[in-house]
């Protein structure tokens, strides 16, 4: 999930201790952190009983234990960046493999993975070895063009070639411009964390105490100017509401994003030993499925969808007797399209009935791959959900990947749900802030400070349609276990026409910075609706009765 600034404005020489920094005159950014307010899980509830536009999910449980409905074993695919396989609230609902005799290093089912009891890491090699930070497609693709094209101009190009030359301008302009953007905020985020370091020094010099209190800080009446600026700093830096801890995450952030994903040297792939443009070469990857932090957005969502229920431990997850199939390809920057191809074949082939999908790109230069894996799945009778992506833009013109436009101009993949997510209140803002949108967007769920598991069997908050994507899911795997005969196609309709109708009410419009508009819900999604667990369990027990 991307990590948002707030109250950038200006940072002069004042905040810098060690060195001079480039002063910025202006906002150079809006985007800020979505921090979790609370642990109520919100999304659960229902909008009649408690004005949250959340999911209704006990009204769901209720209406099913009224009909006697019997709830099904489901298979769902989580494709993301790995799970804490020994989390105390999802180690009982993981998916294993019938075939495969664990950790016997023994390919027993011969489908070419070995001991892959739980899923697959597509991120690795028979070594041991995982991938855990990678470079940005858009990096590749610079890489690539710049070795062909560097120093050329359009007089230089043949024909044949005329169409790649164009696209390389488009990547280096993109590619530069977001290169220079990271090197700035890196300077500005290390700064602001040295001096936020050098402020806790001298207030712990000036209280002759290092565990002084935030409470002694704020009473203090300082007599110099640069105890003045200490306590100015270290209570409120840059005059914001942001901490030293969010100070070191954006450092941390833009370090990653300027020394990883932006940079062209960064070529850990080789380290796999596979060929990233070769559909065919298929044999590569490790069982390895928890690789420490990188695999936290994969442990959230995994618990969004299907924490243990009913054990008196953290959360319950949203669907009821389900298995987490765990496949890994998001590394810390953006997956190969052919490690998600993969992906979704090895869960098609392995029994699951839904995937979830909380990733996305800019560019997607073997985007055949992904749509033949899409194909597949959809003669297979698999849904799958996507989260749209928080850049809070309008994807109808295109730019985000994978997507359910294929590559045929004219083919919609008709098992596939793209998710935006929506806030708490059915108000103007209704719409998460930072959330895309469009018509490709099928509809919105709960996607704000959405309470899951964490790694280390801990639990915590986040925000994204990252969080978005598995609250459908979840709810589509519920009503999949209640009603297993239902297609895909038919899952996706239920889901979609059951959803809460907030379709005329003006929400402001999604937009990282500046003043933000307001539009009808109905213009950011082809439905205008909001999921809700309820509705669409009791109109596929309608369905069911009809037939």
């Amino acid at each position: 999930m991307k990590f948002l600034i707030t109250s950038l404005l200006i940072f002069t020489s004042f905040y810098v201790f060690s060195q001079n920094v480039e002063k910025t005159a202006d906002s150079t950014s809006t985007d800020k952190k979505y921090l979790p307010d609370t642990t109520f899980m919100w999304h659960y509830e229902d909008f009649s009983k408690s004005g949250y536009a959340g999911i209704s999910l006990q009204q769901a449980y209720d209406f099913a234990k009224e009909k006697n409905l019997e709830s099904h074993e489901i298979i769902v695919a989580v494709i993301d960046s790995g799970i804490d396989t020994g989390h105390v609230d999802l180690a009982a609902n993981l998916w294993i493999n019938p075939k495969e005799i664990p950790f016997n290093e023994i390919d027993d089912d011969h489908n070419g993975y070995i001991d892959d009891v739980h899923g697959w890491n597509f991120l690795g090699n028979s070594d041991g070895y995982c991938i855990e930070g990678e470079t940005l497609e858009l990096t590749r693709l610079y890489k690539k063009y710049k070795l062909k094209y560097k120093g050329k101009t359009s007089k230089d190009i043949d024909d044949e070639d005329k169409a790649d030359f164009k696209e390389w301008l488009a990547v280096k302009k993109d590619f530069e411009s977001q290169r220079n953007e990271a090197r700035l905020y890196y300077k500005i985020f290390k700064n602001a964390s040295d001096y936020y370091d050098h402020c806790e020094e001298m207030l712990a010099d000036y209280f002759d105490d290092p565990n002084f209190t935030e409470e002694q800080v704020e009473s203090l009446e300082p007599r110099s100017e640069s105890l003045s600026k200490a306590k100015d700093f270290y209570l409120h830096p840059f005059g914001s509401d942001l901490t030293h801890k969010d100070l070191q995450d954006a450092y941390e952030q833009y370090d990653s994003e300027l020394n990883k994903k932006l940079n062209v040297l960064n070529d850990v792939r080789k380290k796999i030993g596979d060929n990233p443009t070769d559909i065919n070469d298929t044999l590569y990857g490790n069982n390895i499925l928890y690789v420490g932090k990188s695999s936290n957005h994969g442990t959230g969502v995994s618990g969004i969808i299907g924490a243990v229920r009913d054990n008196n431990i953290g959360i319950d997850g949203i669907a009821p007797n389900v298995k987490i199939m765990v496949l890994r390809v998001v590394p810390g920057g953006d997956e190969y399209d052919k490690d998600v191809a993969l992906a979704i074949r090895y869960a098609v082939n392995h029994g699951a009935r839904i995937i979830n999908g909380s990733f996305g790109k800019d560019y997607s230069p073997e985007k055949t791959y992904v749509d033949e894996a899409v194909r597949y799945a959809q003669a297979h009778n698999v849904l799958i959900f996507h989260a749209c992506g928080n850049d809070a833009k309008n994807i109808d013109k295109g730019g985000n990947f994978p997507t359910k436009q294929l590559n045929n101009p004219d083919e919609i993949a008709q098992n596939w749900i793209e998710v935006g997510a929506s806030n708490r209140h059915p108000d103007d803002s209704l719409a998460a802030e930072f959330s895309n949108y469009g018509k490709i967007v099928d509809l919105f769920a709960p996607g704000v400070d959405i309470y899951s598991t964490a790694i280390k069997s801990k639990y915590d908050s986040s925000s994204g349609t990252s969080d978005a994507s598995p609250v459908a899911c979840g709810v589509g795997v519920l009503v999949l276990s209640y009603f297993p005969e239902l297609s895909a196609v038919e899952l996706k309709t239920i889901l979609i026409e059951s959803g809460i109708y907030y379709g005329d009410n003006k929400v402001l419009l999604p937009k990282e910075s500046g003043r933000r508009k307001k539009k009808k819900f109905k213009k950011l999604s082809s439905s205008g609706k909001v999921i809700n667990a309820y509705s669409a369990l009791k109109m596929a027990y309608e369905k069911e009765k009809k037939d």
